[in-house]
């Protein structure tokens, strides 16, 4: 019999029992196909569970398992209990009837023969597009939650389709709570930018409306007689039309009142996701997930860069290939305040961390809570109430832009450069704390639906292939827009960004900056956060989305006509990243042919390394290297550190007869080229005239790897000296606004740091020094 204790963390303020769905790791070999898993809680009572294994171990065995069950933790507090599993055990399953949930003719969802969803488009010449299901998939049948999903499209008056929708809807044993999950994939046949005025969703009673409620402070109560509409302008201002009132942040929360009572509609994150709104009247409740505005209703939001890329006169601007969604809840028994609360901050299932993190799916962390982190724990967590705190300072809210951090290169949103989900996500593996997560949850499905090409039409292809050709990179799905103007390209005119880029000298002296405007550059792209996200969650559009990144990196090298930037100083990014996201893709089900195309990318990259210094051997660029007479000839150390990382995780996943000398000799090598002893930190690049770094997280991480896999002493020493001058550094720089771009940065490698050093002992074993290393 295997155990792993787990908990239950209410953040709601709330006691009411409530549904709880999320993944927990599972030991390699423990759950062998066929186990059956239980859960009990203190006294040993067992509580109903419904499983699904999300992911397996090569042998078979389960290695993140999807966990239901209901919980009614005490207001502020947690609830504690016990997954067990053997071939014996059979769970205890629930016995209640689940809320009905069906495709309703002529619109999209029928709830409990009580209320009609609808979704429902106004394009930007003012027709009316109704969401019209084309299939349904039943996703989880029960015991204790039923989920459906919905797929289909928008069609105007004429039948002509404008682009896809899906809709999850998922109920829960003995509970009066729907969860509603309406997402847009922008798949239009034409166009590389789509204009639209509106989108809501609409809920509409089957018996007649008595009264009808808009949470806010001030809010509004009244009869549905004439509409009125709560509209959330931007993060800081709400206004009520059609009745007296305004505020700051609305809650998101309206009810209504049929024959049958009240029913209580939350919309999660709801100001933090302007433009929003609530709108009551005679038809029902109104979600305007894109609510209809007057042009200038924005205007006021500066820089126009951050934020006015989506507005175009009345309409929203939505760049063809990306995806949002939304998560609504409803409570057909009312209570709309408690719902919201609900909505913000549902219960998720922390595994304990130090046995999730024995497991190995965390890799090798340290939990929180030892005393080998008594000092890195608390610093940690400054570090991420800086994060949250600069989101706030800096209102990187918005409709497209809630999740992701502005401030890179000035003007660009980042995109979550250096994976920001990946690292919040070790944060919560190592502290069951459920505000991490949630934080990345939102960083995820940023990543996932704005950032990612889920779809490729001619206009699109011929407006990258156009502005940025790349030889042997065809545009097709699963591409990544780096940080940059908007989120993604085609907003503005390439002229336009070049010239902010000039006025805000974010390359002083660079006639012709690169300006992040197209998918190509395969340096800034990554799964290990979303993959890890979606064992977390079970979410099946996260997964597509990872496994659609790494299909398409996995053609990239199976297509051999791309040459990944081989003979570029900037190739160890180029390869490092990539290998990387087709592990996170690997990891979600070890299908094979992402493994492949790592080997075939480490085995273009090995010949490569130089044969007596160890290292990837490149005239080096403007700006990494600002010689006059002649340019050094080596590579920025970031870069090299990238390619390490990506070469081990190869060697972790598949293993490989010759990397374990060529990681140990290409840290040697960075070592040799690029570390300062009295600084205890690395410069920039090979030229002896680049700056210190301040200890970099990618390089941190890559004498990590290197003392992993090829145990040499001198890294280890090397690494010892520079965790402490960074964590030295950072204990004393005050927390400020704008760690939104540098948390990431910061935050990557230090978890694994911090692990690996805590169970080594304070002096390593004599070794013989490499060849390859200074005397």
């Amino acid at each position: 019999m295997h155990e792993l204790r787990i908990s239950v963390r209410d953040l709601a303020g709330l006691s009411t029992r409530r549904p709880v769905t999320g993944g927990v790791p599972i030991a390699e070999g423990t759950a062998p196909a066929g186990a059956a898993f239980r859960l009990t809680d203190p006294d040993g009572h067992d509580v109903p569970l419904q499983t699904a294994v999300l992911a397996r171990w090569n042998d078979g065995s389960a290695r993140w398992v999807l966990l239901d069950f209901l919980a009614a933790p005490p207001t502020g507090g947690q609830a504690d209990y016990t997954l067990t599993w053997s071939a014996e055990s059979a769970p205890v399953t629930a016995s209640f009837a689940p809320v009905a949930l069906r495709a309703q003719d002529g619109g999209l969802l029928n709830i409990s023969d009580r209320l009609d969803a609808l979704l429902l488009l106004t394009d930007e010449s003012g027709q009316v597009c109704r969401g019209v299901v084309e299939s349904q998939e039943a996703e989880a049948a029960g015991p204790l939650r039923w989920t459906t999903q919905f797929r289909g499209a928008f069609r105007d008056p004429t039948g002509k389709r404008v682009f896809q929708f899906r809709f999850r809807a998922s109920a829960f044993a003995g509970l009066s709570l729907i969860r509603l999950e309406p997402l847009i994939l922008v798949d239009a046949d034409a166009g590389v930018v789509q204009r639209i005025r509106e989108l809501k969703l609409l809920l509409r009673p089957r018996t007649p409306q008595s009264a009808a409620r808009l949470g806010g402070d001030p809010g509004w109560t009244g009869t549905p007689a004439n509409p009125v509409r709560l509209f959330q302008v931007d993060d800081r201002q709400y206004r009520i039309d059609g009745a007296a009132g305004k505020g700051s942040k609305a809650p998101g929360w309206a009810e209504l009142t049929d024959a049958q009572g009240p029913v209580a509609v939350a919309l999660r994150d709801f100001w933090q996701q302007w433009p929003k709104s609530l709108e009551t009247g005679p038809d029902g409740l109104a979600i305007g997930l894109f609510p209809a505005f007057h042009e200038g209703d924005f205007s006021h939001m500066e820089p126009w860069y951050k934020y006015q890329y989506m507005f175009h006169g009345n309409c929203y601007q939505l760049r063809t290939g990306q995806a949002r969604r939304w998560d609504l809840w409803l409570d057909l028994a009312g209570n709309g305040a408690d719902l919201a609360r609900l909505a913000d901050a549902p219960l998720v299932p922390a595994a304990d961390p130090a046995q999730a993190i024995a497991t190995g799916v965390w890799d090798a962390i340290a939990p929180a809570g030892t005393p080998e982190t008594a000092e890195y724990d608390p610093w940690a967590e400054g570090l991420f109430k800086a994060y949250c705190d600069s989101i706030t300072a800096l209102r990187d809210y918005g409709a497209m832009n809630w999740g992701d951090w502005f401030g890179e290169r000035i003007v660009n949103w980042g995109n979550h450069e250096y994976d920001t989900t990946n690292q919040l996500l070790i944060q919560f593996a190592r502290t069951g704390d459920p505000r991490y997560f949630h934080i990345a949850e939102a960083a995820g499905h940023h990543s996932a639906e704005v950032d990612t090409v889920h779809c490729v039409n001619a206009d699109l292809a011929a407006y990258f292939t156009t502005n940025w050709p790349v030889k042997g990179f065809h545009p097709r799905p699963g591409m990544v827009h780096e940080h940059t103007v908007g989120h993604v390209s085609g907003f503005y005119s390439i002229e336009t960004i070049h010239s902010l880029f000039i006025e805000t000298q974010v390359s002083p002296g660079i006639a012709r900056p690169y300006l992040c405007l197209d998918p190509f550059n395969l340096g800034h792209i990554w799964t290990q956060g979303t993959a890890r996200l979606y064992f977390l969650t079970g979410d099946p559009f996260v997964r597509e989305t990872v496994l659609r990144i790494g299909d398409n990196l996995a053609q990239l090298v199976e297509d051999n006509e791309f040459d990944f930037m081989i003979n570029d100083p900037h190739s160890g990014r180029a390869i490092g990243w990539p290998l990387l996201a087709l592990a996170g893709a690997y990891e979600i089900d070890l299908n094979p042919r992402h493994l492949n195309a790592m080997k075939a990318l480490a085995e273009r990259i090995l010949p490569r390394q130089d044969p007596n210094c160890g290292g990837w051997l490149y005239s080096l660029y403007p700006g990494h290297c600002w010689c006059k007479t002649h340019k050094h000839v080596g590579m920025a150390g970031f870069i090299t550190s990238i390619l390490v990382n990506g070469l081990s995780r190869y060697q972790v996943l598949a293993g490989h007869d010759g990397l374990p000398q060529a990681i140990d000799r290409a840290v040697t090598f960075l070592n040799n080229d690029t570390w300062h002893e009295e600084w205890q930190d690395w410069r920039y690049t090979s030229c002896p005239a680049t700056p210190k770094m301040g200890q970099p997280g990618v390089t941190i991480m890559a004498l990590v790897n290197a003392v992993r896999i090829a145990d040499n002493p001198e890294h280890l020493r090397i690494l010892r000296l520079a965790w402490k001058a960074k964590f030295k550094r950072l204990m004393a720089e005050p927390s400020q606004a704008g760690m939104g771009k540098t948390y990431s940065a910061t935050m990557y490698g230090c978890a694994e740091a911090a692990g690996l050093l805590s169970t080594r002992a304070k002096r390593a074993p004599a070794r013989k020094r490499s060849p390859h290393q200074k005397r």
